[in-house]
């Protein structure tokens, strides 16, 4: 399992496959790059080299103690030294949930590394509205969080569930209250349909997170011809809920996307 010394923290990854195309997979609020093995698993590992990044305060990477030292410009670029020092170009950049936040900044910043973009089940580019009573909304959220996990934790029918499961208990109050801030008037829609590489937008119809009509809103703001892909009876996590299924459609978007 690498881990990456950046200029401010240590990120741990996770690595799956040897071949030509390059998949870099970021992931959102409360989970852990786990959430991704699934999907590495399912791509060929002669054909797919794909790394997976626990976010800082995710996982095994370092957790500062500071809300102020998380959001999505931050995780971005985290993402950004990250692949700086391995050296990546002309791959394919995917985020889930608050992670297509992280990946649509990434891509705004650094569109010439970019072979492709994929959004699953995405937060709006644009973010939420700016609240005066933030602090407030957020300590009950956090409030209401750490009840639920003591009454009613995440599931662990698997190993992989009960290891996901730990990785999400695990997230640190400043990690979360630090995210939850960053979308506040994030405002990247504009930038993000001028995006020159080309962009899929997949989900399910089922997703209780985001909704639907959330996600075909945002759709609507990527560069005119984006894809879209929606999978009937599927919630907010297909990368877990139907890893093959999903891994099949990044495959078909990244076979049918030219180099850069």
């Amino acid at each position: 399992m690498p881990f990456a010394q950046l200029s401010r923290v240590k990120l741990h990854y996770y690595e799956h496959g040897h071949g030509p195309e390059r998949v870099v997979f970021i992931h959102g609020f409360e989970a852990s790059a786990r959430i991704w093995q699934l999907v590495q698993e399912a791509l060929p590992a002669d054909r797919y080299h794909t790394i997976a990044i626990d976010n800082r305060g995710a996982g095994q990477s370092d957790a500062p103690s500071d809300p102020a030292d998380y959001g999505v410009r931050i995780f971005a670029a985290d993402a950004f030294e990250l692949i700086t020092q391995l050296g990546w170009s002309d791959f394919t950049l995917v985020g889930h949930s608050l992670g297509g936040a992280t990946v649509s900044v990434f891509a705004v910043e650094h569109p010439e590394l970019l072979k492709g973009l994929m959004l699953l089940n995405p937060s709006d580019p644009d973010g939420s509205p700016v609240r005066d009573d933030f602090d407030a909304v957020v300590d009950g959220f956090l409030a209401r969080r750490r009840e639920q996990l003591l009454t009613d934790p995440y599931p662990t029918d698997t190993e992989f569930d009960r290891l996901l499961s730990a990785d999400m208990n695990a997230a640190p109050d400043a990690r979360l209250r630090g995210s939850l801030r960053s979308m506040m008037g994030l405002g990247l829609g504009t930038a993000v349909g001028a995006l020159p590489m080309k962009v899929l937008l997949a989900c399910g119809d089922a997703d209780d997170t985001i909704a639907l009509p959330a996600m075909l809103a945002t759709w609507a703001k990527l560069p005119a011809g984006s894809g879209l892909h929606v999978w009937h009876g599927v919630g907010h996590a297909p990368n877990i809920e139907n890893p093959t299924r999903m891994a099949r459609v990044l495959q078909r978007f990244i076979e049918r996307t030219p180099p850069r």
